[in-house]
């Protein structure tokens, strides 16, 4: 009986989701990889779902089904990363980031859109490239330096909604742990997913097909995340820093191909 009404469960799948079963199994591959992903380093997930799912669903529909799974994964990883968060930092960067979005959405005001997108994913990849060659010397984490770090973060927010690619660069270079490093972003991340969220609740743009959709990937995203993070626990700080670059890299690659094409 189980077995029946899973197959059923499974076959009734495409019509509750607004998927056919070829975008659906596709759907579960991509949100599988951005799940372990994020369990791994902490970021790229909404960057790998986004990009995956645009050929399934429409980018309007992609990000807040990635901004809702964000929040999810912040949740699921809150146990295990809750005393590896640096809190001062945290709160640091979160403040700081109110001054840099608002500087943010005035350069996006004044400069093409894509002109900004495309100009944050080169310095991504030119900076990335370059840590990744050669291992630059890592400054202290004083306050001076986190709350940079932060109001950078903004800036990039306000003007490209890409802060947590520049963020997870920036850190790069502060003197912090892996672990910290990923314990941060992840109570980083759903601070500020929380807050989108709500805006998107407000202007009614969560409806019944994207909260179905959330509830059928949590499954997926638990799994990957749980197995990402036994990655992470089995890594060395070296190769957490090789894969991350190599994320950004990556993540910064296909940004700028998409806008050229």
């Amino acid at each position: 009986m189980p077995f029946r009404l899973t197959v059923s469960v499974w076959h009734r799948l495409p019509v509750i989701l607004d998927l056919s079963t070829g975008e659906l199994v596709l759907a579960i591959a991509v949100l599988a990889s951005a799940s372990f992903i994020r369990g791994y380093s902490g970021f790229g997930f909404s960057a790998v779902l986004v990009a995956g799912l645009s050929f399934v669903v429409d980018p309007i529909e992609a990000v807040p089904l990635a901004i809702g799974f964000e929040v999810l994964a912040s949740v699921l990883q809150a146990r295990s990363v809750r005393y590896e968060i640096r809190w001062p930092d945290f709160r640091l960067l979160l403040i700081a980031a109110v001054i840099g979005n608002p500087i943010g959405v005035i350069i996006l005001t004044t400069v093409d859109a894509e002109v900004l997108r495309a100009a944050t994913f080169g310095v991504l990849l030119v900076l990335s490239g370059a840590l990744l060659i050669r291992r630059a010397a890592r400054i202290e984490a004083t306050i001076l330096a986190v709350f940079t770090v932060g109001v950078v973060a903004g800036v990039v927010n306000g003007a490209t909604a890409m802060s947590g690619l520049v963020l997870v660069l920036a850190m790069s270079f502060i003197a912090i742990s892996a672990a910290e490093i990923r314990a941060t972003l992840v109570a980083y991340f759903f601070a500020s997913d929380l807050l989108v969220i709500g805006l998107l609740a407000v202007r009614g743009d969560i409806d019944e097909i994207l909260v179905w959709r959330i509830i059928a990937g949590l499954p997926i995203l638990a799994g990957g995340i749980a197995l990402g993070s036994r990655w992470f626990r089995r890594s060395t700080e070296a190769a957490f820093r090789t894969v991350t670059l190599g994320l950004l890299i990556a993540i910064s690659m296909i940004g700028l191909l998409r806008i050229a094409i």
